[in-house]
């Protein structure tokens, strides 16, 4: 457990050695120490026994929300007119369901996190009503082999195949794990893979019988011919490549879209990524390989060390731990395709089943005293801070929200320059309202030291026309040439009518500048730090 937090205070410390702007980078460096205050707390609070202190709230929390969230993904799929509302966010691909994080993949982790929270909360009814007798306990296991099936239906519902995978490793939990009950074995080795392939067919039978679109037959299609991972291929490639051009400190974190946006690559992905879709890759391409590979070597050494309590002490604590290790692996493998722990919703319950997962045999204390008085202390502190700062941001937020959406405003809404204004000093998000005035801005040349924030934030289409423009302005062709050149790889039909004067036949003035040669400038040269320092870069003679 030392050694997880450890890994997680440096991973929150390691966001403010940076070049991207340090307002962006402080939610980041919070959440992470809150995540290492978290995975202390739940491994000191289970080594003495007191589950009922972070566990089993986690636990039934993680049930609920799967319940409820197959609740939603049901009426995504079956019922999209009756979203759309404060409760049930609507479908954005149809025929698939998104949940309320609006995507397929995150959902089917929360789903099979249900999953082993089920499991884990039947095996601890199971252990305090043994004195019933067998027919109360078996009646039991038919209420978890019930909700299992409930769960494996939403996760079907995603057609996320990252799903599939979390379905397999749930199929092997079951079939490793001699100490689960075998009524639950089977029914996790063969009744719920036999239910997901069932309802894969019958979904497909519902689709040709009413012409309602599956999109789980889109994602086998795109399987079977070579597609296994969309264009994470690609962006791979890139980001390896990225490594390879800075491999000691990597680009700084925060900045690796900025970088990757900016660097000329042939065979780039149409797609705006502000993450490289794995995450060891993520941390060397930010941090450098020397820091990724301590951060991935501490993580392994934590829970190598930590492999005693999977089947020490007694009956009931393995088993439990086990179900940690299993949603751990679950998020895990979805890390290396996606990034589900950048999102505080992931992170921080995945920061409690790491403490738990590492919190080893139970110490001489013995079972249920709770934890010190000093522990109850520091969480209560800890808590306590985290519920400002969060409604501090909240607030802050609120300030850059009603710049794009004035009706959220309490009373008459102020003017957009005025909204705009009150925004750019929010400490966390004023990025959003610096986007904002320099894409709305007919001259964005004067307003260049504003871009320097939305730039690390996320570069699309938009942004890069502003920031070339306002290059173009100040006399800086050759930096705006590149940015264009950068923006033409993307292939993105918004940027048609910025490219369309160079598809004219006869020209009656000069070339345009988004029409000329590509420069390659790398990325170092296009910070907007650097435009300042040298602030007229002309063609060369």
């Amino acid at each position: 457990a030392v050694a997880l937090v450890g890994v997680l205070v440096a991973l929150g410390l390691s966001q403010l050695v940076t070049t991207a702007p340090m307002g962006q980078r402080w939610i980041p460096c919070g959440l992470l120490l809150l995540a290492a205050a978290l995975a202390w707390a739940a491994a000191v609070t289970a080594r003495a026994g007191a589950l009922q202190v972070f566990v089993r709230p986690l636990m039934l929390a993680l049930v609920v929300a799967g319940l409820l969230s197959t609740l939603v993904a049901g009426l995504q799929v079956f019922a999209p007119e009756f979203t759309g509302n404060a409760l049930v966010a609507y479908p954005t691909i149809a025929g698939r369901a998104v949940g309320n994080m609006r995507q397929p993949n995150q959902l089917s982790t929360l789903l099979l996190w249900a999953m082993g929270a089920a499991v884990w909360v039947g095996l601890q009814a199971r252990g305090r009503e043994e004195a019933d007798g067998a027919k109360k306990g078996m009646a039991r296991w038919h209420l978890t082999a019930g909700l299992l099936a409930l769960l494996t239906v939403g996760v079907l519902w995603t057609s996320s195949r990252t799903g599939m995978v979390g379905m397999a490793l749930l199929a092997l939990w079951g079939l490793l794990d001699r100490r689960l009950p075998a009524p639950l074995r089977w029914v996790m080795v063969l009744g719920l893979p036999l239910l997901y392939a069932l309802g894969w067919w019958g979904m497909e039978q519902w689709s040709a019988s009413t012409g309602q679109f599956f999109y789980g037959d889109d994602q086998v299609k795109k399987t079977l011919h070579g597609d296994p991972s969309s264009s994470r291929g690609r962006i791979w490639a890139n980001t390896l490549a990225l490594i390879a051009q800075h491999p000691w400190v990597g680009v700084g974190p925060g900045a690796y879209n900025f970088v990757w946006s900016l660097t000329p690559f042939a065979g780039r992905p149409v797609a705006f990524f502000d993450h490289s879709h794995n995450l060891p890759m993520q941390l060397a391409v930010e941090s450098g390989l020397p820091f990724a590979i301590a951060v991935v070597l501490g993580l392994c050494w934590a829970f190598w060390r930590s492999r005693a309590g999977l089947w020490q002490a007694d009956q009931a604590r393995p088993a439990g731990v086990r179900a940690a290790w299993f949603m751990l692996a679950v998020v895990g493998v979805h890390s290396l395709l996606e990034y589900p722990l950048w999102y505080a919703y992931f992170l921080l319950p995945a920061a409690m089943l790491a403490g738990w997962a590492c919190s080893g045999a139970p110490s001489e204390v013995p079972p249920h005293t709770g934890p010190g008085r000093l522990v109850r202390r520091c969480v209560a502190g800890v808590g306590a801070l985290s519920v400002a700062l969060s409604l501090w941001a909240l607030q802050q937020y609120y300030t850059v929200a009603v710049i794009f959406d004035p009706a959220l405003a309490i009373g008459e809404p102020e003017q957009l320059p005025e909204r705009i204004a009150r925004g750019r000093r929010s400490v966390f998000f004023g990025h959003h309202a610096d986007y904002a005035l320099v894409t709305m801005a007919e001259r964005p040349g004067p307003l260049l030291a504003q871009f320097e924030r939305p730039l690390y934030h996320l570069l699309d289409t938009r942004l890069m026309m502003a920031y070339a423009r306002a290059l173009a302005e100040r006399g800086d062709l050759l930096r705006a040439r590149d940015v264009a050149a950068r923006l033409r790889e993307f292939r993105n039909p918004a940027s048609q009518a910025f490219f369309a004067e160079c598809d004219e036949p006869e020209r009656t003035r000069p070339v345009p500048f988004q029409c000329g040669d590509d420069p390659q400038l790398s990325a170092d040269a296009l910070r907007p730090a650097a435009v300042q320092a040298v602030p007229v870069v002309r063609n060369p003679p």
